[in-house]
């Protein structure tokens, strides 16, 4: 360790950390541009410039390492002189377009402009660009504007250390050089639109977030991915209801700082018709909009009406523990449902690179594993036999998600389904298939309404918080279990509240496979 002073303030690090990383420790921000934590030091855009007592000429903070006794200074007259020396060359030939940008709002160049910047200018030449650069598409995602480029070569970098794929590049010298793709060779790696979130100018921005909203306008809630099983940490750009965004949140252990292409556009998903109040098949096979004391009472009826040897359970990976828990309350616990499983579809291997290993994501759901320790191991074959042998038999079959799989969506299965005499479903998407067939429609919540925690693939648990509240009519999941439970069992005390702080708790310690939980949860978990 050493103990080193900056800007007054003496802190202790670990002897060979940067002056950027060590600042950090006493709170002190170092300006720079072409830095980046997760990728090589190449001291390029001198904007890190510090002073260390001791040495003759200012050095750049990416590249010095801190040893004990080092009194640095990240804010004098002199630094800020060399700072604004360097602005001033940046400012240049960078376009006056911030209120045209997607990047106005979350740039460092726009920020540092402000505090390094010049209201003037004392360059009278035209200023350098690329024409028919402006807006050019390099890759499925990732939407180029040259003229805005400082030549960081952050992008560069990753797609040479983190993807290893290599697309982009510098072309020509000196005042003309440009970053760009290789002929025929298109930005369209499983993690391209990862440049756009590294780019520290609106360079390099998505098309599918392109002109869809201020930045500045967007509510931000922290979230775990659901496009697979690696449960790379987000956060979640929406307003009013509406998700705009996925972006990479840091988690070292995990994604680092990075999200890939399939997880980070999965939102999309979320845009179409919602299931917003429940639906009641009646005895004229008539299917339209119920109350919800309307749609308890129909599946109450059905319930008292039948056995727990004839009814059945299909639980999905979307499902948070919570949710698991609570509904093993429910159907196992209470009702004596023994069949009870849940099943996940497997993917195409998904890499996802923390900062000391590769992660690879095989199932496209993010709770699996949760959920199977929850109901207990071995249930994918009881759903497997439902899908594939029909529900024959089966009085009363519950879906506890519409999209549990890909498969649900196949004719046959739907029909196989529909065997059973009574099929409730929880589904927020109502073009689903089975949001159609089934007896009765409960309005479920997508992963931006839920609280909870998910189990990835490292058996790491992770918490996600709500974004906003649901639509409509559409409670949590775990309020729909709750609302069944208690209508069914109206002296029951685990079914008076459904608080996923509480539910945690209780499935810690009462769950054996579950009781490392605790353990395994990020600090922040409850």
């Amino acid at each position: 360790m050493a103990k080193v002073t900056i800007d007054g303030t003496e802190v202790e690090v670990q002897e060979g950390l940067n002056v950027i990383e060590a600042a950090k420790a006493a709170d002190v921000h170092v300006p720079h541009f072409c830095y980046h934590p997760s990728l090589t030091v190449v001291g390029q855009c001198r904007m890190c410039l510090v002073e260390v007592e001791g040495m003759p000429k200012l050095q750049a903070g990416c590249s010095t390492t801190v040893k004990d006794g080092m009194k640095i200074h990240v804010y004098n007259d002199k630094v800020d002189k060399a700072r604004k020396g360097q602005m001033e060359f940046l400012l240049i030939n960078h376009p006056l377009d911030c209120p045209i940008c997607d990047k106005a709002g979350e740039c460092p160049l726009q920020d540092y402009s402000f505090n390094y910047g010049s209201v003037t200018s004392r360059y009278g030449e035209f200023k350098r660009t690329y024409p028919g650069m402006d807006r050019t598409p390099i890759g499925p995602h990732v939407v180029q504007n040259m003229n805005r480029c400082i030549h960081c070569t952050r992008c560069i970098r990753f797609t040479q250390e983190i993807t290893g794929t290599s697309e982009l590049a510098f072309f020509k010298r000196g005042a003309s050089t440009e970053v760009g793709v290789f002929p025929d060779t298109p930005l369209d790696n499983w993690m391209s639109a990862c440049v756009t979130d590294i780019c520290p100018t609106g360079a390099l921005t998505t098309r599918e977030f392109r002109f869809e909203n201020r930045v500045w306008n967007l509510d931000s809630a922290e979230s775990v991915c659901n496009g697979c099983d690696v449960g790379c940490n987000i956060f979640i750009g929406h307003r009013n209801g509406q998700i705009f965004r996925y972006r990479p949140r840091v988690n070292p252990d995990v994604n680092d700082h990075w999200l890939c292409d399939f997880g980070r556009f999965s939102h999309e998903r979320y845009d179409t018709d919602r299931v917003v109040v429940p639906k009641v098949r009646n005895e004229d096979d008539y299917f339209g909009i119920s109350t919800w004391t309307e749609a308890l009472d129909s599946i109450g009826k059905a319930v008292r009406a039948t056995t727990s040897e004839k009814m059945a359970v299909i639980a999905s990976a979307n499902m948070t523990n919570e949710e698991a828990f609570l509904a093993r309350k429910l159907f196992a616990d209470r009702l004596g449902v023994k069949s009870i499983g849940v099943m996940v579809d497997a993917i195409g291997p998904i890499r996802m690179k923390a900062r000391t290993e590769w992660l690879v994501g095989t199932q496209g759901a993010p709770n699996f594993r949760g959920v199977e320790r929850v109901l207990g191991e071995g249930t994918s074959k009881r759903v497997d036999d439902l899908l594939t042998r029909g529900a024959e038999g089966i009085d009363v079959l519950f879906i506890t998600d519409a999209a549990f799989s890909e498969r649900a969506k196949d004719p046959a299965v739907v029909a196989n389904l529909r065997k059973a005499k009574m099929l409730v479903v929880l589904s927020w998407d109502a073009t689903h298939p089975l949001a159609d067939s089934a007896d009765v429609v409960l309005p479920s919540t997508i992963h931006a309404e839920k609280e909870g925690t998910y189990t990835n693939l490292q058996g790491r648990i992770q918490r996600i918080f709500q974004a906003f509240p649901p639509k409509g009519q559409t409670v949590t999941d775990l309020e729909i279990y709750r609302r069944i439970g208690a209508h069914l069992f109206p002296e029951a005390e685990e079914f008076t509240t459904a608080d996923a702080a509480d539910l945690f708790d209780d499935m810690r310690a009462t769950i054996p496979a579950m009781k490392n939980a605790e353990e395994a949860a990020p600090a922040e978990a409850w």
